[in-house]
Order: structure tokens, then sequence, then C-alpha cells
């Protein structure tokens, strides 16, 4: 699936380095260390890491200036805002929640904030429930993985609704789950919707 997603996307598709970073911890975890719960997290990791040595898929870092670095905290503050909101909802602690667990979410909506500002087209790809609201928030289209499957089927014939949504399912079963609110129930969602050569899920954000 991931080569699909290259061979659609090619050259476009790039990762922040906060997200490699976070890819390469993963693949970085000892083969003695994975277990049954973060295997498929890990094994996935290393698969992404060859591409990113291999330069199929492009780390795009941030510049350091003093402009990316408010950026990038108020898209925190906005992310950290969110889940203190959605912790005090569940009877969790509603302590300060700030650290490096939304880097990734946050470099990335900043990257897209700073090709938006440049007047180019961008789409953020998150499963994060906070990330598509902070992007919404910041002007940014974004899609989920399910979508995304989706897309990759209006794309090739042979990719059955069926065959996505088990891929679908596997891809999210232990991690990076999609909002409940959003989550595809059956293999419908990724029926082919393109109708006299144009299809509504695929040419929304183009």
């Amino acid at each position: 699936m991931l080569d699909k997603v290259l061979a659609l996307y090619g050259a476009s598709l790039v990762v922040t380095d906060a997200v490699a970073r976070e890819i390469r911890t993963m693949a970085n975890v000892p083969n003695v260390a994975r277990t049954a719960e973060n295997r498929l997290r890990c094994n996935s990791a290393d698969v992404i890491v060859r591409k990113l040595d291999a330069g199929e898929i492009r780390e795009l870092p941030l510049p350091e200036t003093g402009e990316t670095l408010e950026m990038l905290d108020k898209v925190l503050r906005q992310l950290d805002a969110i889940e203190q909101r959605q912790n005090a909802a569940a009877g969790r602690s509603s302590e300060a929640v700030r650290s490096h667990k939304h880097a990734g979410e946050a470099y990335s909506i900043v990257s897209a904030m700073r090709t938006v500002g440049h007047q180019r087209s961008t789409l953020l790809l998150t499963n994060d429930n906070g990330a598509t609201l902070v992007a919404e928030r910041n002007g940014i289209t974004w899609k989920h993985t399910a979508q995304l499957l989706a897309e990759l089927g209006c794309q090739d014939s042979l990719l059955d609704a069926e065959l996505l949504y088990e891929n679908f399912t596997q891809m999210t079963s232990k991690f990076a789950t999609v909002p409940a609110e959003l989550r595809p129930s059956t293999s419908d969602f990724f029926a082919c919707r393109q109708k006299n050569g144009t299809c509504t899920l695929c040419d929304a954000t183009t």
C-alpha cells in the first residue's frame, strides 16, 4: 500500500523531520523488545526508514527561525488545550500535557501552514483528532488513513473495497487509530465514488 501511495503522490509526499525522528525511534526498537503490541508498528517503521534512507520519501526540515518557532508554540498550545479538554471530559488528569508527544503533529501542521503561506496547496495526512481540529483552525486541508485508502481504490480497480477495509483495520488496530466518529464500520466506505470522471473524495482536495 505504501508503494501505491508513493506512486499516487510521488515527489509531493513529504514527512517533517520530527515525524521522521519518531519513525526512526520505532525502527530502532530491537527485535527482542518487539511485542505483540508494538511489532506491527516497529516493522512498519522499518519499511518507511528504508524509504527515507533511499530518498523515496523526502524529509522536510523546518527552518529554525523566530517566526517558525512562534508558529510551533501556537500550534502546540492549541493541541495541548484540546487534549486537556478531552482529558477533562473523560475524567482523566487535567495536568498540563505539553511534551514531545505532539511534536510530529505540530511540525506537520506548521509545515503545511508555511506551504499555504507561500500560496501553494498542501494536504495533511493525520488520524489524530486534535491535529484535525487544529489543522482546520489554521486553514489546512486534511485526510485520514481511511480516506487515503479509498482514494487508492479509485485509482486502482484491483483494490476492491473489502481488501481496502481489511488493510485499514490492520493498519489501525493497534496504533494510528482514526477517531470513532470518523472510523468506517463497513467496507462500503471504500467503494469507488467516481462518476462521470470525477470523484467527490479524490477531487475535493486536489
